[in-house]
Parts: structure tokens; C-alpha cells; sequence
């Protein structure tokens, strides 16, 4: 039998045992659920029916249900789940739980326009007020009739109630701390009255890196249905300032009468036709207690419970931010505010159950106010089904851990064969190049023996490939080099007869560069061969990497004199366990390579740095980058960075033989472009 039908035999034994449970209580639940939902909806509209009786709790002004736009400077002050304290700091005021249109944050501030927070808590306004201003003059004792010292930095709040009666308010204060308020004439320049605010308006100023901030307290009445800001300098000059908008709030007298008809463990929401948040009441417990249902006082089979809470569990909605405390957005309330019901289940998330949250229209008459939102407690749904599946699937469940326990020592061998297998291909290869590889696995009968038997056989193909390739360039070498030799000395015995006419000298001069060329061709060909010959019969010696470098660099500046040859060794001697002649064929093959790259009279720079662990040799030169393509493979053998048009042969051995050396000393190779990008510099480190 195939590993394939032995796999699939095994699942279907364990998928097919709690199938028809799962069946029964998904349906059940199914039916339960609807259940819940039409429950919930004819709950909540009921709600609507009473809040839509009592209009006027929804909007202080009609304006604020027709033209209220916060994107045209309008303001909603939501309803404050909690008291904040009036300290001139805005920590403690809620942020929306998504972007709100006309909400902005601190970092979102304009120059020209000041941030502005408002919110109702127990029918008293709280107002925020962030300005940015260059610089803050502070109120002196008056010395006139008008009540005010010289000029001061101010901050003007003009209301407009619903009978288009106008009130201005002047904001100042002597020093960072309690508020002076006073009426003051409407338009500029604002000049304060002698009159004192209403002692319930109190406040604190504070200042801020980029001007002031203001927190102020005060009735809701006092503030009118529309409100506007201006930030005066001491010479009354507009700083900063907001239009003339609608200001929206909260009802706190609506949130009451939700309290006093919502029934218990559901929580009411109102918001408007825009979905702004008018009024919340009610909590969800995060806990519901078990004792309702009498499947579920005795909770011997808790841990079962999980499990299959775990396994069977339905996918439910995610929770959506919808905006809160401001508004809520999003489904099902978008649906509820264009006219229609919904009710859609949510998972669990921010320390709250999962619920249902069902959201009818407010009707009144044929015009819609908006919409209300019953949300409730889920789980308890989910316990009933819990307690159903435990009691259907207990019998089933012995019989599905045995086979859980025979598929997963079955899986057990085959991952661990699957694991043989592959250490064995990845580690077929070795970093010299070399293929040694065995095989485990090849005289099983299933398909992983007949993976394993690929492997073997294709890893063998590519053993005597690799090896046909690996004496290709000496082969090639010793029987090119007799005919090629003898193609050379009769062009020499050629030229040495009498003169040839100038188009034959021609011809001549042309085959003898071309054998020319191939000599060297077949000696690059012969030379990878013949280090890696001398590296396994060279004896480490200990030797002073610097003296070499020395010596070395010296020559250099005579041999590459078409280049200027820096050479920047340390002081110290670096001692190292090697071999000094293949350091010196190494730095050859260095050098060589950033000479055919650098332009003439362009420096060459051999340097050597040393630390407490490392030497590291770099030879740096001017001219070309590395080609992004062949970057990784640039010390491969047969790979070559330059271009077909070289004037002398390169098989992409020079840079093979500097890693082989490297590798030879336990040391590492890379090559990278330079920081500046004028050039390459090649790295070689070795251990100390």
C-alpha cells in the first residue's frame, strides 16, 4: 500500500468518528443563535420606540441634525465615560478607536487653527483648548477702568445659542494655573467687560512647547449650539482661530433614560443619522454565571469542554474599532442608520465576551433619527453548546485518542525518515566541492525508498560528472599542449625562412598570437589543478604575516609600476600557522586582479589590521563595481567579472585559487563594492 493511501485511510479515521456530532450541535446552535438574535432585535425596538417619543434628547437644535458637518469646523462633544481632571493636560481624554473626521490629535495641530476637545460628563461641558503661539504674555493687575493691565496673550470663545443670541467669553491668566474669565464685546478687538464669568466656569492655563494649552469646565447651557475660537496676541491681533461651527453633544438626560429601560446585562447605544455617539448605558459582565443553566452547575467536565470549545468553535465576526466614544461606524449600525435591522455575532476582544450586537432605526414618523444599538453577552450560547457536545462526543472519544495515538506514531517514523533523508541530500555536497554522499532509506518499498533510490542514483550521476569535470582541464592541457607546441615551432621555422611578403608576415604575426594565447590558456587551465595538489602536500609552518606583506609589497611597486602600490602593514608582528609561499601566490592573484581593474596611475592599496582575534589582508583598487549578478558567486571556480573583450585570457580561476588558499589558513574571502562607490576592496581574515 501507497504512503498516500495509508495517510489518507488514517484521517479519515479520525474525521469521520465526531462528524455527526459536530453535525448536530452546529444546527442546534444554528437555531439558537437565530433565536437570540430576534430576540434581541425585538428588545432593542422597543428601545426605539421610547427614544424616539422624546425627540428633542437626540438633538438641541434641528441645525445639528441637518447641516452638522465636522469636516466644515462643526464640533461633537461626546459623552465622557469618565470625570477628567482639570489640570490643563489632555492624557486622560479619550482617542477615538479609528480616525474621526473633524478629531484631530496633538500631532495633527495646525498653526493656524487651534486643537479643540469638548465632552459632556454629568451635564457640565469640559473644553480643551491647544494653541501654538511664538511666545505668552500674562495678565497684569488692572490699572484702568476697563478692568485690564497692558496687552495680553488671550484666548476669545464666541457661543451663538439657538435664538442667535451671542455671548463672548475673554480667557487669560496671570501665570500658569487658575483661569481668568470675563464676558467681553463681541468682534475685535474683544475688549473685556468689568463683569465677572459665572462662577461655575472655572479652568487652567498651562503652557506648552509651542504656545499654551487651556482646560476648561463649565455648564452645557452656557455654550450655545454653536461655538468658535479665536487666539489673540497682546496686541489683539487673530493668531489662530475657528469658524463659527454647529456644536453637537452628547445627552446625558438620554444615557439616563436608557439606564431606566435597558434591561440588565445589555448595553444601549443612541448615535445619530451621522453615527456621532448622543448616549451609552449599560455594561456587559465579562463573566456570565453558570448557574442559569442546570447543564452547567456541575462543571466536572470543564477541561472537556475546552477542548472542544477549542476545536468546534464557530467563526464569528472580528471586532471592528468603531470609533468610540465619539461615534460608532461600521456594521450593523451603518446598516440601522440607512433604515434597515441587523444583529451580527462578534468574537471576543478588549476583555469583553463575544456578543451580538443588533442595531434598529429610530423612526419618527417617516424621518429617521438614527439608531439604536443593543449589544449582549453571547457566551451563554456557547456554554449550552459546549455542555451538548461534551455529553455527544464523551463516547467517542477514547476510540479517537487511540487512533490520534497511532497516527501520530506512524507520523512520528515518517517525519523521522523524511529527516534522514534530507540531512543526508543537504549534506551531500561538501564546502570543497566534493560529493560524498550515502543514501538512507533506498530498500523500503513505499514512495520515500523511491525518493531515497533518486536521490542515490542522481547523486552518483553527478559524483562522475563532477570528477569528469575536475580532470577536464588537466586532460585538455596534456593533450592540446604537443599539437600546439608544434603548431608554435613551425610558425618560429616559418618566420625564419626567407622574407615572406608582408600580407603572408601578416598572417604569421596573427597565428602566432593565437598560440600565444592558447599556451596560456591551457597553463591557467592546469594551475587551479596544481594548487590544490600543493595544498594537500604543503606543511604548516608558523610565519610573520606582516613580513611577508612587507617584503611582498616592495616587489610589488616594481612589478606594477603602471600603478601607484600603497602598502599599509602594522608595527607588530602578526604570527600565523601556514604556509608564507601560498600567502604570496594569494596576494599575486590579488594583486593581479586589482591591477586589470584599476586605471593606469589609480592606487593599489595592500593593507593589513589586526585585533585580538583576526588578521584581515584588503586590497583595494579604483575603477569598476562588482557586477550585482555574479557578487555571491565570485570566488567560484569559472567565473569571471570581466567582459568577453579582455585582452588577456581569464577562466574565473584566479579569484577560486585566493579562496582555496584562504580556506587552506581556516580563514574567509569577500569581496565588496566601497563605501563611496569608486571602487572594490577584497578582505581576507584569518584567525589568529
Amino acid at each position: 500500500m501507497s504512503l498516500r493511501a495509508k495517510l489518507v485511510l488514517l484521517s479519515l479515521l479520525t474525521l469521520l468518528l465526531p462528524w455527526a456530532g459536530w453535525r448536530y450541535a452546529s444546527e442546534m446552535e444554528s437555531t439558537l443563535r437565530r433565536g437570540q438574535e430576534q430576540a434581541l432585535l425585538t428588545t432593542a425596538e422597543v428601545l426605539s420606540r421610547v427614544v424616539a417619543s422624546e425627540p428633542e434628547l437626540l438633538y438641541r437644535t434641528r441645525e445639528a441634525r441637518e447641516l452638522f458637518d465636522p469636516t466644515h469646523g462643526d464640533l461633537f462633544a461626546p459623552l465622557l465615560p469618565m470625570q477628567p481632571l482639570v489640570d490643563g493636560f489632555a492624557d486622560e481624554w479619550p482617542a477615538p478607536a479609528r480616525p474621526v473626521p473633524g478629531v484631530q490629535s496633538s500631532d495633527q495641530q495646525s498653526p493656524s487653527q487651534p486643537l479643540i476637545k469638548l465632552g459632556v460628563h454629568d451635564r457640565s461641558m469640559h473644553m480643551y483648548v491647544e494653541v501654538a503661539a511664538p511666545a505668552v504674555v500674562y495678565d497684569l493687575p488692572h490699572t484702568d477702568e476697563t478692568g485690564r493691565g497692558p496687552g495680553a496673550t488671550r484666548l476669545i470663545v464666541l457661543t451663538r445659542d439657538e435664538f442667535e443670541h451671542e455671548r463672548a467669553w475673554s480667557i487669560s491668566a496671570v501665570a500658569p494655573g487658575p483661569l481668568l474669565v470675563h464676558p467681553c464685546e463681541i468682534g475685535a478687538p474683544w475688549r473685556p467687560l468689568t463683569e465677572d464669568a459665572p462662577a461655575r466656569l472655572t479652568g487652567v492655563w498651562r503652557e506648552t512647547a509651542h504656545g499654551y494649552a487651556i482646560e476648561l469646565k463649565g455648564p452645557v447651557n452656557l455654550f450655545g449650539a454653536q461655538l468658535s475660537v479665536h487666539a489673540l496676541d497682546p496686541q489683539n491681533n487673530v493668531q489662530s482661530q475657528t469658524g463659527l461651527g454647529w456644536l453637537h453633544t452628547g445627552s446625558e438626560l438620554l444615557r439616563q433614560r436608557l439606564e431606566q429601560y435597558a434591561p440588565n446585562d445589555i448595553r444601549a447605544s443612541v448615535v445619530d443619522v451621522n453615527g456621532w455617539l448622543l448616549a451609552r448605558a449599560g455594561s456587559i459582565r465579562a463573566n456570565t454565571p453558570q448557574t442559569s443553566y442546570p447543564g452547567l452547575r456541575e462543571d466536572s467536565e470543564g477541561f472537556v469542554r475546552s477542548v472542544y470549545r477549542m476545536l468546534f468553535a464557530r467563526k464569528q465576526t472580528p471586532v471592528q474599532p468603531y470609533g468610540l466614544p465619539y461615534g460608532m461606524w461600521g456594521p450593523p449600525v451603518d446598516e440601522a442608520r440607512n433604515g434597515r435591522t441587523r444583529a451580527i455575532w462578534f468574537e471576543e476582544a478588549g476583555g469583553e465576551p463575544s456578543i451580538v450586537r443588533a442595531a434598529v432605526p429610530v423612526r419618527y414618523g417617516e424621518r429617521n433619527l438614527g439608531a439604536l444599538v443593543i449589544e449582549q453577552p453571547g457566551e451563554q450560547l456557547a456554554l449550552v453548546r459546549e455542555v451538548a457536545l461534551t455529553r455527544l462526543l464523551n463516547m467517542t472519544f477514547v476510540a479517537t485518542v487511540f487512533t490520534v495515538l497511532v497516527t501520530l506514531v506512524f507520523a512520528a517514523r515518517l517525519s523521522h525518515r523524511i529527516r534522514r533523508l534530507s540531512r543526508a541530500a543537504s549534506t551531500a555536497l561538501t564546502p570543497e566541492g566534493r560529493i560524498e554522499a550515502s543514501i538512507p532509506g533506498t530498500s523500503a518499498a513505499d514512495e520515500l525508498g523511491a525518493l531515497a533510490r533518486s536521490y542515490d542514483m542522481l547523486l552518483n550521476r553527478v559524483k562522475e560528472y563532477t570528477n569528469y569535470l575536475q580532470t577536464l582541464g588537466s586532460k585538455l592541457s596534456h593533450e592540446l599542449r604537443t599539437p600546439l607546441t608544434i603548431v608554435s615551432s613551425s610558425l618560429e621555422n616559418l618566420a625564419s625562412e626567407a622574407p615572406l611578403p608582408q600580407a603572408a608576415q601578416d598572417y604569421v604575426t596573427r597565428a602566432r598570437e593565437g598560440a600565444h594565447r592558447a599556451h596560456a590558456i591551457l597553463t591557467a587551465m592546469s594551475e587551479a589543478t596544481r594548487v590544490e595538489q600543493s595544498i594537500e602536500h604543503t606543511e604548516r609552518t608558523k610565519f610573520d604575516v606582516s613580513e611577508v606583506l612587507r617584503n611582498i609589497g616592495e616587489a610589488y611597486r616594481a612589478s606594477f609600476h603602471r600603478h601607484r602600490v600603497e602598502v599599509e602593514v602594522a608595527d607588530p608582528p602578526c604570527w600565523a600557522l601556514g604556509s608564507p609561499e601560498l600567502m604570496a601566490q594569494m596576494l599575486d592573484k590579488l594583486m593581479d586582479n586589482a591591477a586589470d581593474f584599476a586605471p593606469p596611475g589609480a592606487p593599489v592599496t595592500l593593507s593589513l589590521e589586526c585585533d585580538a582575534r583576526t588578521y584581515r589582508i584588503s586590497v583595494r583598487n579604483e575603477g569598476p563595481l562588482l557586477p550585482p549578478q555574479i557578487n555571491d558567486r565570485l570566488f567560484e571556480s569559472l567565473v569571471s567579472g570581466r567582459g568577453s573583450q579582455a585582452e588577456k585570457p581569464h577562466l574565473g580561476l584566479g579569484l577560486y585559487i585566493v579562496r582555496l588558499i584562504a580556506d587552506f589558513h581556516h580563514g574567509t574571502v569577500a569581496a565588496a563594492n566601497l563605501p563611496d562607490e569608486t571602487g572594490v576592496i577584497v578582505t581576507v581574515e584569518l584567525p589568529r
